[in-house]
């Protein structure tokens, strides 16, 4: 990274911003997939799920975080970066009262469209905060899950130190985002736009390797799902053990 993170974190939050003023994911001359097309690709069951059509519109994952993980009746989910909060939505589907599900953001434009589409869900709570320093006690979720949103972070470590934090013990990370599977060349123009579309800020499999050892998970898993040239996008499962 060659640019202020104070600067990458201005842009991300005033292009989605944009992004849900505009009501759609598909404002970037970055020629990406978005929206309910873009869901039904990455095995989102969009016909079943009760969720607004305008909310589909602004989604623009990388994966599908809930895929290869069984919640449980009573969990405490965190969906980090959670846009519109179609995932927290998909979670509060499966998790009941005590359990809950904290969608948090950094834009607090998407959070308000998020907590229009999620009347009918009691369990929903949304929350403004930073993926670097979450507003959470330690050792109070169950799962968090990252969908296209741990890229968007500078300080990657430091997320995940936090995500380790909050984390019970037995605790579950489910994230999906892009990963460097190639060289890349260097991004000169329009560097915030490709850190803001998850590209810039993309890691390798053995930084996710060194990362996840050095913040104190117990056992991980990263699974590429699809290749895009240099990128790929890819599903990360990780769990906080008890030797943690």
């Amino acid at each position: 990274m060659t640019r202020a993170p104070e600067n990458i974190k201005a842009h991300i939050q005033k292009l989605y911003a944009k992004l849900a003023a505009h009501g759609s994911a598909n404002i970037s001359s970055v020629p990406i997939a978005w929206g309910e097309e873009l869901a039904r690709a990455l095995g989102y069951d969009t016909s079943f799920l009760p969720i607004p059509k305008k909310a589909w519109r602004l989604f623009a994952g990388c994966g599908n975080p809930m895929e290869e993980i069984r919640l449980r009746l009573h969990w405490t989910v965190l969906d980090l970066g959670c846009g519109v909060g179609i995932d927290s939505q998909m979670a509060a589907l499966s998790v009941k009262q005590p359990g809950r599900v904290i969608g948090m953001d950094i834009t607090k434009e998407l959070l308000h469209h998020a907590k229009e589409y999620s009347r009918s869900l009691p369990v929903c709570h949304w929350v403004t905060g930073d993926g670097e320093q979450l507003p959470l006690r330690s050792e109070c979720i169950d799962l968090v899950t990252a969908n296209g949103s741990f890229n968007l972070m500078p300080h990657k470590e430091q997320a995940l130190t936090e995500i380790h934090r909050v984390l019970k013990v037995g605790g579950y990370l489910s994230l999906a985002d892009l990963i460097a599977v190639d060289e890349m060349e260097p991004i000169i123009e329009g560097f915030e736009e490709a850190w803001s579309w998850c590209v810039a800020g993309a890691l390798t499999a053995s930084e996710y390797d060194v990362l996840m050892q050095y913040t104190g998970f117990s056992s991980w898993e990263l699974k590429e799902k699809s290749n895009f040239g240099p990128l790929a996008a890819a599903h990360l499962l990780a769990r906080k053990g008890i030797r943690d």
